[in-house]
């Protein structure tokens, strides 16, 4: 053993029975300062086999020197810890057993009794020695898997115990693991587990498992050491934490009886959480296991269904990283709360499903309480039809610290990726989601919904430290695996090996390293964009092939690609862009002086040959160093973005040089979109073609293209639907817009007019931005669309800004004709779409059509802010507000009939929980004629009845036709009159069922809402009748005219659908949708209080002798 280990022991250790005490403890003294010195790294089961090794060749000598020890000395040593019967029987066959050169054990001379006789190694693939003893310097790369010989004496050099990581190890004398034990923190409690190298699966007994504990049927059958069988009761997941390390596992378990077996971790699990470390070299013999995974069969490749499989929680669900992140706020600045936005009615119902499943699912929850920050809702409708709830977080971005993570830089990751050969790329599912939020930062993510508020549990998408926060975590997360690489949000696996199936077994082996790894800290992973095992992969600008690095030709395809140019003007976009680039390669001018010949005046157009061999070269020299320079992340990134007619072109620039280019051709939809949105979606491409340079970068953009410069500091809403979705993709950038003139931007216009042929996109950003339809966000009837649209195509102002959008404004308001000026201001928020002009989702009415509309909007004399909050939903024209208010002023009618304000002090009714609970009821005279009026508290919907008498009988009559229809109400409100105090009606609302309440006597505000009712009722009809309108077509516009606070109108809030009318509507918008305004009539009923009791003050208590108010006054 000393040749074997290279040590030299201290003096041998003579067993002199005089001296023994003291020549024993100075010689273990000596021996524990020589482990100390030469064996700081060496593991505890080393030390022990020393030890003994030492004991032994101490006792061997002093048997040779003296025949006789004395009793007591002897038992001194054997204290220690017995040694087995099978050992001493050894000893006697020590001399007449030699050390083996084949397996390095000792025994017989005789191959026959030679362990590795017959075996093949598993380093050179030949036979008759073990892979620890081999000489050869080549490995085969092949692996055993399958023998079936096991010998308790073979486990010698297999396990090295990692004593680090275990908090008890029991061992025998001679050094070998008798019994491993390990003392796991099971909740809070310790316990012992027994750790089973031959097991193939982790056992616990049903009474360590707590009753919270879900245990799952199982048909396995467990086949002990003795060849015993063992039903177990189910299986169960439960989490243990090794208290050394404070590492948390996730493991399953076999749930058997109690009493019936100790708690025990198998071979997979001590493996996995390092308790014992597999000499693989020395691993002769493998025994035959019950249950075979694919991860423990390292000859047969995964494939994509074995781990969907046996890792199909990995792929389902929400993850979340451990540890909750703190949003810090810059001190100074002052809170924002933005204003609800409207929501198309055609999406109240697929928007109150996503929160109702964002809300379980715990991404969301309900906000009650007041907070300083409110952000504005954004919709987003997928080309699916589902929407993307997110938010506009530009105002609580500029409070916002940034923590900025440093990812690695390329000369860091490059070298580990030289040796490379297999390659797996995965996509963390809804990455940002990952991180939770502490409540205090929960707060300041709120936002303002047609259904009340809410705030983000979990990171919402466009929050700026949103990509370190999550680059940070997930880093933290994955920390310490080998050949994990994080990628921005995407994570790349690679295996090395000395020759392809070597990579693919350590591919796979550190793969399930990483799966176990997001299984314990529940990362989940998109299946979608799970590419397994690719001999091939982009990173960083580089090709990661199985043959080595490459340049990445993606970056240069849009020069090596470029088509020739066909005119004058192509060639002069060249030369521009060649004088741009000479500067980092002098003699780059020189090779493009026959392209220069062609664009003298005098000449004439022929490309030659020449011509074309020029060009060639022209393009190799620019795809090659020194102009195209490599990536770093020290330098600040500079995007170039252009659009031309046909075609979008992006250049990415650091200190001036190009790092990569990028060019691609314009679908049919694309062309036909307004400039502003050209430029936008050549951002759009420029950013997710770079995705890997500048994703977590601060990148500049310069564009030529000045309104976007202000468009993407504005609030999402006040831009065009179809530019709302450019924006919601770049949410996820850190950039900013600078201008620069067309005449400067020499890249990016050659590339955008020089396009790659055939690279129209087709993806899905750019269908489910092609899909944008504002006509469907409108509430008009496809009639009155087209005579919107014939009037805009005859209307010559509209037909000047259509030309205007498309082509792009001047960046000089005097250069435009006066005609258009109004729109100068609103120019980032126009687009053209199917014929029609678009203000964001209002449509620019045609000059023609505006009075009719107006009168359209005033025919039910809703009042000045009525009228604007309908004009508001779907119209507009440069100063619309100025002519509906100058055009109600002057109605006599509306004036006459004018409300004056009540000052009384507002006592509030308990809001009811859904429609028609309550109803209030009153009679009215209007024309020497009775009425009775019937209003719902919730829906604030009413019903007016003719009244021929005013019995009580005809009274129950008219209630009884309403609750036939509507049904029977809760409660029913009104006040003292005779009709309702009689015996009559009190025999109705018992036999009815419903609870009759009155108001008080003299006060007939406490029932406010029926009063407020008849007075909404009179005006209605004298104003129908002034105008010789029909007074049902009146209510009939009151009904479905939207509430002030309210998305909704009454017919909506109690039909759950609107009602047809005059005015033209969508098909889509009569259909039954429900509509809950429970959150925003709280909120309204607690404004409404707060308002009205701002200037009134509560009467004094009256007290035993005081006179009566009301009486004073009476």
């Amino acid at each position: 053993m000393d040749g074997t280990l290279g040590l030299k022991p201290p003096p041998t250790l003579m067993l002199d029975s005089s001296n023994l005490a003291k020549t024993w403890k100075s010689w273990k003294e000596e021996f524990q300062l020589y482990l100390d010195l030469t064996l700081t790294e060496a593991s505890e089961g080393t030390k022990v086999k020393l030890f003994y090794y030492l004991i032994c060749r101490a006792t061997e000598l002093s048997r040779e020197n003296s025949k006789t020890i004395e009793g007591k000395a002897v038992e001194e040593i054997h204290a220690l810890k017995p040694v087995p019967t099978h050992k001493r029987l050894k000893d006697d066959k020590w001399k007449a057993e030699i050390t083996c050169k084949f397996c390095g054990k000792r025994h017989e001379r005789d191959k026959q009794k030679c362990p590795a006789y017959g075996k093949t190694c598993r380093k050179c693939g030949k036979a008759n020695h073990f892979a620890a003893l081999c000489k050869s310097k080549h490995q085969c790369g092949k692996v055993v898997n399958n023998i079936t010989e096991t010998e308790s004496e073979q486990y010698e050099d297999i396990w090295s115990i990692t004593t680090e990581s275990v908090n008890k190890v029991t061992k025998s004398l001679d050094g070998q693991p008798s019994q491993l034990f390990a003392g796991m923190l099971l909740g809070k409690n310790i316990v012992k587990f027994q750790l089973d190298c031959g097991a193939t699966c982790n056992i616990i007994p049903i009474n360590f498992v707590n009753p919270d504990v879900q245990i799952e049927k199982t048909d396995q059958v467990l086949v002990m050491y003795n060849k015993s069988t063992l039903k177990p009761v189910g299986k169960c997941h439960l989490k243990l934490r090794n208290p050394c390390n404070k590492k948390l596992y996730r493991l399953e378990f076999m749930v058997v009886d109690a009493n019936s077996a100790v708690p025990l971790l198998g071979n997979k699990a001590v493996q996995g959480m390092k308790l014992v470390k597999v000499q693989s070299e020395n691993i002769l013999i493998v025994d035959n296991v019950v249950t075979k995974t694919h991860s423990d069969d390292t000859s047969e490749q995964w494939t994509m269904e074995q781990i969907t499989s046996e890792f199909s929680d990995v792929f389902t669900g929400d993850g979340c990283l451990p540890g909750r992140y703190k949003i810090e706020i810059e001190s100074g600045v002052e809170p924002v709360k933005l204003p609800k936005r409207r929501v198309p009615l055609a999406m109240m119902g697929p928007l109150k499903e996503e929160l109702n499943n964002l809300q379980e699912r715990g991404i969301i929850t309900p906000v009650e309480q007041s907070t300083d920050w409110i952000s504005s809702l954004v919709v987003v409708k997928k080309p699916s039809g589902k929407l993307r709830i997110c938010i506009d977080p530009r105002p609580l971005n500029k409070a916002l610290k940034r923590s900025h993570f440093p990812l690695p830089t390329i000369e860091d990751i490059l070298p580990e990726l030289s040796k490379a050969r297999v390659f797996t790329v995965c996509d963390v599912k809804n990455g940002f989601w990952h991180v939770q939020l502490d409540d205090p930062s929960s707060y300041l993510t709120t936002f303002a919904t047609p259904y009340g508020r809410y705030r983000w549990l979990r990171m919402p998408m466009g929050i700026s430290p949103a990509p370190e926060v999550f680059q940070r975590m997930l880093n933290q997360a994955l920390e310490g695996l080998q050949g994990i690489h994080i990628i921005a949000d995407d994570v790349l696996i690679t295996g090395e090996g000395e020759t392809l199936e070597m990579a693919s077994i350590d591919h796979d082996q550190k793969l399930k390293l990483f799966l176990d790894r997001c299984r314990d800290r529940n990362i989940k992973l998109n299946k979608d964009k799970f590419r397994l095992r690719q001999s091939e992969v982009p990173y960083i600008g580089h090709l990661l092939t199985s043959d080595g690095l490459k340049v990445d030709p993606e970056k240069v395809r849009a020069i090596n690609e470029m088509p020739r140019p066909t005119d004058v003007k192509g060639v002069q976009r060249i030369l521009g862009m060649v004088n741009y680039l000479s500067r980092f390669c002098r003699h780059l001018s020189d090779h493009c002086e026959v392209l220069r010949q062609l664009t003298h005046k005098d000449s004439l157009w022929d490309w030659s040959e020449v011509h074309e061999q020029e060009f060639q070269s022209m393009k190799d020299l620019i795809t090659r160093a020194p102009v195209l320079r490599y990536y770093s992340l020290k330098e600040q990134l500079v995007l170039q973005c252009d659009a031309s007619d046909t075609g979008l072109g992006a250049a990415l620039l650091q200190s001036g040089e190009p790092v990569a280019f990028g060019s691609r051709a314009l679908s049919l939809t694309e062309r036909g979109y307004a400039q502003i949105e050209k430029e936008c979606l050549a951002i759009v491409y420029g950013m997710e073609k770079f995705h890997q340079y500048t994703y977590g970068r601060k990148v500049i953009v310069q564009s030529d293209h000045k309104p976007l410069e202000s468009i993407v500091k504005k609030p999402l809403l006040h831009a065009p639907k179809r530019l709302q979705r450019m924006l919601m993709r770049l949410q996820k950038y850190d950039f900013v817009i600078n201008y620069v003139p067309g005449k400067e931007m020499l890249l990016a216009d050659a590339l955008s007019r020089a396009y790659l042929e055939d690279t129209a996109q087709e993806g899905s950003v750019e269908k489910e931005i092609e899909s944008v339809n504002m006509i469907q966000y409108l509430p008009i009837s496809e009639e009155r669309l087209k005579v919107i649209r014939d009037e805009t195509a005859t209307d010559e102002t509209l037909q000047i800004l259509i030309k205007t959008i498309k082509e792009g404004w001047p960046t000089n308001k005097r250069l435009i004709t006066n005609k258009i000026a109004h729109y100068y201001s609103i120019q980032d928020e126009l687009s053209v779409q199917d014929g029609i002009v678009f203000k964001g989702e209002r449509a620019v009415i045609p000059d023609v059509l505006r009075n009719d509309m107006i009168h359209r909007i005033h025919s039910a004399h809703l009042g000045i802010e009525g009228c604007l909050r309908r004009a508001r939903e779907c119209l507009y024209w440069p100063g619309i507000s100025a002519q509906i208010k100058r055009y109600i002023e002057k109605c006599e009618m509306c004036r006459s009939l004018e409300r004056k304000q009540q000052k009384e002090s507002l006592c509030p009714h308990e809001l009811p929980e859904r429609p028609w609970s309550k109803v209030g009821t009153d009679l009215f005279v209007f024309n020497n004629r009775d009425y009775l009026i019937t209003v719902d508290y919730f829906s604030n919907f009413w019903e007016v009845d003719y009244l021929p008498d005013t019995k009580s009988s005809t009274v129950i009559k008219k209630l009884k036709a309403h609750f036939a229809r509507q049904g029977i109400p809760d409660v029913v409100f009104s006040d003292n009159g005779p009709q309702y105090m009689s015996t009559e009606f009190q025999q109705f609302s018992r036999r009815w069922e419903f609870q009759h309440k009155t108001s008080s006597p003299t006060h007939p505000q406490s029932n406010g809402k029926a009063e407020s009712a008849v007075k909404t009722a009179k005006r209605l009809m004298q104003r129908a009748k002034m105008s010789g309108q029909d007074p049902y077509l009146a209510m009939l516009d009151h009904r479905n005219t939207p509430s002030q606070g309210l998305n909704a109108s009454p017919a909506q809030r109690l039909l759950s659908r609107r009602t047809r009318t005059l005015l033209p509507t969508h098909n889509n918008l009569l259909k039954p949708k429900v509509v809950d305004t429970t959150q925003e009539l709280r909120l309204n009923q607690r404004r409404q209080e707060m308002y009205y009791n701002r200037h009134t003050k509560d009467m004094n208590i009256l007290k035993p002798g005081d006179q009566d108010p009301s009486r004073r006054l009476m």
